[in-house]
């Protein structure tokens, strides 16, 4: 998987692609004027995840297959962060604990496990209007998610 940003991002935004990079063990680059082709191609066939922004804050997830369809959306806004430096192991895989449609289709889309209890040092705990990714019980950072769509894998995510 590969993340990146919107094409200007602002401070928290990046800071929100760093965190989700570390937490997914995955690359993050900074997009800046590079097209959607560009992105694509350098994720190499695999997933892209770009977060967008709603008034210079983070405000959007969108998730597009190797194939360069949109598989996602997600409107969301970061909760407040705490400034921490965290180092998470790139070998620790998450898992997705949640029972909700979106959590399902999250783990899916992200090649993840759904469980129903955290039973691994990295989780990402989905529940109706919020998610949280927790690293050895303790909340990394969280997301109010706001609202989301799923798409067939042909879809424009427009």
């Amino acid at each position: 998987m590969l993340i990146t940003s919107s094409r200007k991002p602002s401070a928290s935004t990046r800071i929100l692609c760093k965190y989700m990079a570390a937490f997914f063990g995955c690359e993050y680059f900074n997009r800046g004027k590079m097209s959607m082709n560009g992105a694509l191609e350098l994720s190499h066939g695999s997933i892209l995840m770009i977060l967008g922004e709603y008034h210079g804050n983070p405000g959007s997830i969108t998730v597009y297959g190797a194939d360069g369809f949109c598989l996602m959306s997600a409107y969301i806004s970061l909760l407040p962060l705490e400034k921490r430096t965290y180092s998470i192991s790139k070998k620790l895989v998450p898992e997705v604990v949640g029972s909700s449609e979106f959590a399902s289709a999250f783990s899916d889309i992200i090649s993840l496990a759904l469980v129903k209890e955290p039973s691994s040092l990295l989780s990402i705990v989905i529940n109706d209007d919020r998610i949280d990714f927790i690293h050895d019980s303790e909340v990394f950072f969280s997301l109010k998610l706001r609202t989301y769509r799923l798409y067939r894998g042909d879809d424009d995510c427009n």
